[in-house]
């Protein structure tokens, strides 16, 4: 018998081992891109299906706030509240049979502070909007975390600013061109001299950089874009209660941290406050606020943002509206965005 020479052996054992090398990495390759595949699959399939589970939360919204919009023709005095229906959906999340997870929060236009009631009729409301927003401003650049570097802000600078932008005008309250700083950029465009149409928009006004404005989001919306007032007392979260701008003649300042309490206690106790008690049970505002407020307090209101987030697996969807429901029959969207 002829025997295989040690050397060719080794040589067929090396080829073997290559080719047994080469398949298991096929097979690992191919699992590997059939496990990516399905996930994606999957995916896919969560998001669509996360997506209509927030879409289907506005309409949930929706058909609640307009029933309180009916409920509202037969109550003594209109007023959003915390302790309404639409208010209360948000305190836990709705689960579907199918495993999806919805969490719907509601707000009415007054919960936050709406900057365009800066400006009535095209020109700057009152006095005070210079003084009000500089403070607003310097509390919030406050709350920004870092160092003094990252607060590097001239807070009465950013509030004229913004004024002009709103303004109807070109000359701003320095006496300067409104449009100077907005020509020299690249692109160049002008100041809106018009409402603001979202709070993204504030990165356009000089001096507002995307973290600032990221600090003013949770405090600040731009709805009603038009006739709108201040802050409802009886929704607002507490850093926007201390956002109240009260007083007498040129003695104004923003709520202390004890009004906040107090207006907080009477909402926790179930009372609303109103503008006058007279003929009605609710407590007259001036009983909880010293003096007068800018801009004037809003208490009721058709204007809501509404913010459904649906959850299949680890795939979320989040669709933000704001709804106007002042004509019921034919309630309006003036925003939508999904993410």
């Amino acid at each position: 018998m002829r025997t295989v020479p040690k050397r060719r052996a080794g040589l067929a054992l090396l080829v073997v081992m290559f080719f047994i090398l080469l398949a298991v990495s096929g097979i690992a390759t191919f699992l590997r891109r059939a496990t990516i595949d399905g996930m994606v699959v999957r995916n896919r399939d969560f998001a669509a299906r996360s997506e209509a589970l927030a879409r289907g939360g506005i309409r949930l919204a929706t058909a609640l706030l307009l029933q309180d919009r009916v409920d509202e023709t037969e109550a003594e005095f209109r007023a959003e509240t915390r302790h309404e229906l639409w208010a209360q959906v948000g305190a836990s999340p709705l689960r579907v049979t199918d495993g999806g997870e919805l969490h719907l929060r509601i707000e009415d236009a007054g919960a936050r502070l709406n900057l365009n009631s800066l400006v009535l009729d095209g020109t700057v409301r009152d006095e005070l909007a210079e003084g009000f927003l500089t403070e607003v401003l310097d509390r919030v650049i406050e709350e920004i975390p870092g160092g003094d570097e990252k607060r590097n802000y001239d807070a009465e600078e950013l509030a004229r600013n913004l004024l002009d932008y709103l303004d109807e005008d070109n000359v701003g309250i320095t006496g300067s061109l409104e449009d100077d700083y907005y020509q020299r950029q690249d692109p160049s465009y002008r100041a809106a001299n018009r409402p603001l149409l979202s709070v993204d928009e504030l990165g356009m006004v000089e001096g507002f950089d995307g973290p600032l404005v990221e600090a003013l989001r949770p405090y600040v919306s731009v709805y009603p874009l038009t006739g709108g007032d201040g802050i409802n007392p009886n929704t607002a979260a507490p850093w926007v209660l201390a956002l109240l701008y009260h007083g007498t003649t040129s003695d104004y300042r923003l709520a202390v941290a004890d009004t906040v309490r107090d207006i907080l206690e009477l909402r926790e106790t179930g009372d609303v406050l109103c503008e006058s008690s007279e003929g009605s049970e609710c407590i007259a505002v001036a009983e909880a606020i010293e003096g007068e407020i800018f801009p004037p307090l809003t208490f009721e209101t058709d204007v809501f943002r509404v913010e459904a987030r649906a959850r299949y697996g680890d795939v979320e969807r989040t669709v933000t509206a704001w709804l106007d429901r002042s004509d019921p029959a034919e309630p309006r969207w003036l925003a939508w965005d999904v993410r």
